[in-house]
């Protein structure tokens, strides 16, 4: 009453007092009405918010196809048990709490005998040692998650019939950092242990079947250098929002097409939201966004070809041969065929095992397009086109002398230099006999006349040295020499040894299969084209096809029609003349115009000296569509024709099989 009896007095200063905290009550009601009332759904989904886990969800990867559509690389399911650590908390918590129980009451039991042993009761600070710590009370949570996890792995066991064990490091990882997740236990079942689960499966066992794409070559080792291989990997992808809270593994490209095509095969991750309690267990989860499936990937290469090739290497040299071989579409640039070998099954490639890292062997390696090798004699037509585009007559013969050191074969000597061996016997040899023959005299004496400055010229123009610029991250590009790297003391030894394929010079298989189909066809120097297209996996659902062009002119070596005729007819005779060295390549129905090449290598601290065997080709002469070049790396002697043709005879064999097989089935040109 004192209060009020003293706010009816007239007094300003006391009433201002009060209307200023009655206005403050008003601005605190208010504000709780608006938290409580009017902001209660915003604060609620703000907490949900909080509690959810967003999951990326890999996508189907797209499949890798031949021309013909036949699989090279695929998805198979394959089935999974996992741990379903929600479904464990109760029996982790039970475990727990015996352990606890079990360690205080051997705490007990030490204070006990400390007591009896001193007479006395403990004081507060002695007994502290006693106490279970924070970090003793953690370590007794993780062993009984361990103990209830490895009495699953048990139980599991017994159920498919395979032993399971339980490895403690990684499951402590997966509980620490992905517990919102199962826990992958049996990572690859067989259909009777899928069956057996199924038949004996038990709600309390707290795991269960999960059912995975993984990645299958159903042809084995067939292209595996050029198809390449992929890993697993839960860090996603380049693109991905950096928001997920959890990755599922996915497969990434690292060599091969699977590398150079990753973005469009492995397609668009999806985004599952799991929504988790205070501990991180899972309560429920909601898909937002479904992954998008990759697209499938149409190859130029012919599976048939492709597999003729492979056999006809480990037919002739065996599986361990250090050997490549290309086949390509002359008219347009398309790698029909590439093969090297050793072959590696690309599910293995990850392994590393003394066989993959063995130096000699080198299985990793594409020989095709990711080694420098010599050319050797398959390098003297670009050496024939330099000449007879200066001026050579290709009638005019060049005398090949008797080696006095090797009687029965030539020999040239340049300058001062030592003499230079010559296969070929002695005697006269024109345009047409020194390309059958492989006479290193002729080609270095019109070498030498011609000049290196041509010679250089015409080979920049088929571009050796240079990159085909792939997308499968195996690719050298080789070497040659420079204007000016020749105008400083360069001699005409190293002219001649270019002259012959040695020396400051180094291709690959595919660059000269490249050059031997400008060589067929004219003139074009095509871009080579390993991908027809891109397409959805469900064509039927509708999507944009994406098409790789065919027949991309990258230069044309200018050179005239007379000149090309005359090095066809001298190709033609090396497979048909009685004298050619490359009759092994030979094929009823079909006319071959060949080039045989023998290039020495040194010796090195990996292996003794060798020679790379070469066998480069095009066919029908009458009208070319396919080149055909194939290397052998050998220790062994020998020659391009005896080691390489029968290879390319095996090749061209195949190529007939295909073009006079049925219209289903035959070698398709895709343009």
């Amino acid at each position: 009453m004192l209060v009020v009896d003293e706010l009816k007095k007239n007094d300003p200063s006391l009433r201002l007092v009060a209307v200023g905290l009655a206005a403050g009550f008003c601005i605190l009601l208010t504000g709780l009405w608006w938290v409580q009332v009017v902001s209660s759904k915003e604060y609620q989904n703000h907490l949900e918010t909080q509690a959810y886990r967003t999951i990326r969800l890999p996508a189907v990867r797209g499949k890798i196809l031949d021309r013909e559509g036949r699989v090279l690389a695929e998805n198979q399911p394959r089935y999974s048990l996992s741990l379903f650590l929600d479904d464990l908390r109760q029996p982790f918590y039970s475990d727990y709490t015996n352990l606890l129980h079990w360690a205080r009451e051997s705490q007990k039991e030490k204070i006990s005998a400390a007591e009896k042993s001193l007479g006395r009761s403990l004081t507060k600070t002695e007994s502290k040692p006693f106490r279970i710590t924070p970090d003793q009370v953690e370590r007794l949570r993780q062993l009984a998650r361990e103990r209830v996890a490895r009495a699953r792995a048990v139980s599991i066991s017994e159920i498919i019939g395979a032993p399971v064990t339980l490895d403690a490091r990684d499951f402590n990882k997966h509980y620490a950092r992905s517990l919102a997740l199962p826990y992958p236990l049996v990572k690859k079942l067989d259909e009777k242990q899928v069956a057996r689960f199924q038949e004996n499966f038990t709600n309390g066992l707290g795991a269960d079947l999960e059912l995975e794409s993984v990645r299958n070559y159903p042809n084995g080792t067939t292209a595996a250098h050029l198809l390449g291989y992929v890993s697993l990997s839960d860090e996603g992808q380049d693109g991905d929002k950096p928001a997920y809270n959890y990755s599922l593994p996915d497969y990434q490209g690292q060599l091969g097409i699977e590398a150079g095509l990753d973005t469009e095969l492995r397609g668009h991750a999806g985004e599952e939201s799991v929504l988790v309690n205070s501990l991180g267990y899972r309560q429920s989860e909601n898909i937002e966004n479904a992954p998008e499936p990759g697209r499938n990937a149409v190859l130029t290469l012919d599976l048939d070809l492709q597999r003729a090739a492979e056999n006809s290497l480990v037919a002739h040299q065996g599986p361990n041969a250090r050997a490549a071989a290309v086949v390509m579409d002359i008219r347009n640039g398309d790698v029909l065929a590439m093969v090297s070998s050793p072959a590696v099954n690309p599910i293995y490639r990850e392994n590393s095992s003394a066989w993959l890292n063995d130096e000699k062997l080198r299985p990793a390696i594409n020989r095709a397009t990711q080694e420098n090798y010599a050319p050797g004699s398959i390098f003297k037509v670009v050496i024939g086109l330099a000449c007879l585009e200066a001026g050579l007559d290709p009638k005019r013969e060049i005398y090949n002398s008797e080696n006095p050191a090797d009687p029965g074969h030539g020999h040239i000597v340049v300058g001062r230099g030592h003499p230079i061996k010559d296969t070929a016997p002695p005697g006269p040899y024109d345009f047409r006999r020194a390309i059958l023959r492989s006479s290193n005299t002729y080609f270095i004496t019109n070498g030498l006349r011609c000049g290196v400055d041509r010679i250089l010229a015409m080979a920049q123009k088929f571009h050796f040295g240079e990159k085909v610029n792939l997308r499968t991250r195996q690719e050298t590009a080789g070497s040659l020499p420079t204007l000016a790297e020749v105008h400083h003391g360069w001699r005409d030894g190293n002219t001649a040894n270019l002259c012959i394929g040695q020396g400051e010079i180094a291709v690959t298989p595919l660059q000269m299969a490249v050059a031997y189909s400008a060589i067929a066809n004219g003139g074009m120097i095509f871009w080579p084209r390993l991908v027809i297209r891109t397409e959805p996996q469900d064509l039927a659902a509708g999507g944009v096809i994406t098409n790789y062009i065919a027949g991309r002119i990258r230069d044309r070596i200018g050179v005239s029609a007379r000149n090309m005729k005359i090095l066809h007819e001298a190709m033609l005779a090396e497979t048909e003349d009685p004298e050619g060295t490359g009759k092994s390549a030979v094929v009823n129905g079909i006319r071959i115009c060949g080039k045989t090449g023998t290039a020495q290598v040194p010796a090195n601290k990996i292996r003794s000296k060798g020679w790379n065997y070469w066998f480069a080709s095009f066919a029908p002469y009458e009208n070319p569509h396919y080149a055909v070049v194939v290397m052998v790396e050998s220790e062994n002697t020998g020659s391009g024709g005896g080691v390489a043709g029968p290879i390319a005879h095996d090749i061209y064999e195949a190529i007939l099989k295909n073009e006079n097989a049925p219209p289903s089935t035959a070698l398709a040109v895709v343009k």
